[in-house]
């Protein structure tokens, strides 16, 4: 993961001579193919703090739905970029949470360590939905058994909770797992392993699978470290100054709170039109009267936050619902069109009263405008529906 950020800021030859335990790592950078695994969750560090605002959005556009970003290494190192990172994150809709780099080599270093983790944190967020991650990959731990790393990583994990932080996890290389570390019920694991050839599933009991350290993303001029999530344990985080995380009207989702303000409206008709950034209206289409379902209370219970164009990305699903811009008509579930293709060209972001939740939604049609709407991000899969007719 961030070995690189142990050269930036100068420490000792030994810790970076932590690259060379990663031995399956890809020679050259790896751009989108149908056989990749999924771009679930970006990580980044002071390194890459010349991503700008709209990288991020760009990111997000791409599949990108959570990022973890590193917070702090060691006892007194604070990345100097994590408040403008969080700040462009959030503003991307993305799921935050963050990560340590650890050198503890005993129990009361790893508290030390904890507590240096918890006031980066704290700088930038009050929230303690975010997913607290230890990075488990400096050579100096290479050294102890691996009963002492477990009970050292134990304790940096104990004074999380104690300040309460109970969302902890594992991120270590595959060929430490096991030998020099172990994961757990509580920390199932973020599993470093970059085959030149990425593809299919790794490590489905762990929380994440990072399959690439050189990914080089549409519009974008670095290779970053991407992941695929194997379930939602990163997509419920919160963003700066700010306990809300956000959710679909039946699920939670991965968007965080945002600086943009607009006002919305109920809207009952059976065609939706939104206004894009350059001002043009984006019309919807919408099913029958007969066939919707209105609801006065969903759609009071929201209110929009923001709504933008965006560029035409296909994805598929058959999870959740489409629904009016501001939640007040359903159109209809998503399973009962198991062989569609959704385009998008919209998105906004939705408060919910009810529950102090921010959910990011996508506007959506098919490729013959026969039907649309709004469906939640986190329920949305990118790439043409392999059951497409």
């Amino acid at each position: 993961m961030k070995h690189n950020s142990l050269i930036k800021i100068g420490v000792s030859f030994a810790a970076v001579a932590g690259i060379a335990l990663f031995s399956n790592q890809a020679k050259a950078a790896l751009y989108p193919s149908s056989t990749n695994p999924r771009t679930d969750m970006l990580d980044v560090s002071s390194w890459q703090a010349n991503l700008s605002a709209s990288d991020y959005q760009n990111l997000a556009n791409n599949g990108v739905k959570a990022v973890t970003i590193k917070a702090s290494e060691g006892t007194g190192y604070i990345n100097p970029y994590l408040s403008q990172q969080v700040q462009y994150a959030q503003n991307a809709g993305l799921s935050i949470n963050f990560y340590h780099f650890v050198h503890f080599t005993s129990q009361s270093a790893a508290k030390q360590e904890a507590q240096n983790f918890i006031t980066a944190v704290q700088q930038v967020t009050d929230s303690k939905n975010v997913v607290m991650v230890a990075d488990f990959e400096s050579s100096e731990l290479g050294g102890l058994s691996k009963a002492a790393n477990n009970a050292n990583l134990a304790a940096f994990d104990q004074t999380l909770n104690q300040a309460g932080y109970n969302k902890t996890d594992l991120y270590t290389m595959s060929s430490w797992l096991g030998s020099k570390i172990d994961t757990n019920d509580q920390n199932k694991g973020w599993i470093a392993n970059w085959p030149g050839t990425p593809t299919g599933n790794k490590y489905p009991d762990a929380n994440a699978w990072q399959w690439a350290s050189d990914y080089r993303f549409p519009g974008e001029n670095l290779n970053l470290d991407i992941s695929q999530l194997n379930n939602d344990f990163y997509l419920g985080s919160a963003g700066t100054s700010s306990n809300h995380t956000s959710s679909d009207t039946n699920d939670s989702s991965s968007s965080t709170n945002s600086d943009s303000s607009s006002s919305s409206t109920t809207d009952n008709s059976n065609s939706d039109s939104s206004t894009g950034t350059d001002g043009t209206a984006v019309i919807v289409p919408g099913p029958p009267a007969s066939k919707s379902q209105y609801s006065a209370t969903r759609s009071k219970s929201v209110k929009l936050i923001w709504r933008k164009s965006m560029g035409r990305y296909a994805f598929h699903t058959l999870k959740g619902a489409r629904y009016s811009k501001h939640m007040g008509i359903r159109y209809g579930y998503n399973e009962d069109l198991p062989n569609v293709t959704w385009y998008t060209d919209a998105h906004q972001k939705l408060y919910k009263k009810n529950t102090g939740h921010y959910a990011i939604y996508y506007h959506v049609r098919s490729h013959d405008n026969a039907h649309g709407g709004w469906i939640w991000r986190g329920y949305l899969t990118r790439g043409i529906n392999p059951n497409q007719n």
